[in-house]
């Protein structure tokens, strides 16, 4: 009877872990070549596109690392920024993220 039961909870582990509430977007800002991607339990988006894209709950925004270089400007990415916060606004016109609560900022490595 033990082995039954273990059985059943197994199965039901991956629903329960694909039911946590957090939500995934990908933006792209009018500024930029590369997407960021956004998650947050809630993600409410202002009217159309640039809006301001409003994130609470354990909200985490991966953002790609890109600067001017060279006499031209050319943008060149290499690597992400990670932000989390309890809130965050997103401005897809410009890129800027206003957080607030308990803010954290991490550089990640590049990803090959």
């Amino acid at each position: 009877m033990k082995l039954p039961m273990c059985g059943m909870l197994v199965a039901l582990l991956p629903a329960i872990a694909q039911d946590s509430g957090v939500k995934h977007l990908t933006v792209v800002p009018i500024n930029s070549k590369k997407s960021t991607t956004v998650t947050a339990l809630s993600i409410e988006r202002e009217a159309l596109y640039p809006a301001v894209v409003h994130l609470k709950g354990n909200v985490e925004i991966k953002s790609p690392v890109c600067l001017p270089v060279g006499k031209k400007g050319a943008l060149v990415c290499d690597g992400y920024t990670l932000l989390r916060a309890d809130e965050a606004d997103f401005h897809e016109d410009t890129g800027e993220i206003e957080a607030r609560g308990s803010v954290r900022l991490s550089p990640l490595r590049h990803e090959k």
